[in-house]
């Protein structure tokens, strides 16, 4: 019993570490701010360690994930039709980029699949890369994030 247990255990870190090697992170945003519907549920986002991770798989395939790190649990998929816009700085405006996208995602903790719509903000400010991102599924709800870009922050600014 106890050596089909370690062999369970070996198997699973193992097809995790390949995994894991297969894939590159290009981004990561923390939310700081979580609204579904209007509705502020930044506390839960912040107990489970909530963020938006972009990777690249090793066939160069675009990916976004949503994950509660604290639960063990995402919403992971692949990216379509991207369309980008560059905003640039003016006197009122931080500089930005507007990225437009479909997402066509499945939960790993209900199996539920999907595609939604995404807009995801960057904005470029002094202190470091601030985000904006709204993710309308098909069942047409709200999900409205907002934080800071991971290793954006500048710190010798303080």
């Amino acid at each position: 019993m106890k050596s089909k247990l370690l062999l369970l255990l070996f198997t699973i870190g193992f097809s995790s570490l390949c995994t894991a090697q297969d894939q590159t992170t290009l981004a990561k945003f923390v939310i700081q701010d979580a609204r579904n519907n209007g509705v502020d549920v930044t506390p839960v986002y912040l107990d489970v360690g909530g963020y938006i991770v972009f990777y690249e798989n090793k066939f160069s395939q675009l990916y976004m994930a949503n994950v509660m790190s604290k639960r063990n649990t995402q919403s992971y998929g692949r990216l379509y039709s991207v369309k980008h816009e560059k905003i640039p700085e003016t006197d009122t405006e931080y500089e930005a980029d507007i990225f437009d996208f479909r997402w066509s995602y499945i939960n790993d903790y209900d199996r539920k699949k999907g595609t939604a719509q995404v807009r995801l903000v960057k904005i470029f400010k002094p202190a470091g890369v601030a985000f904006q991102c709204t993710i309308i599924p098909e069942n047409l709800d709200v999900i409205e994030y907002k934080g800071y870009m991971e290793g954006s922050i500048n710190f010798e600014k303080y």
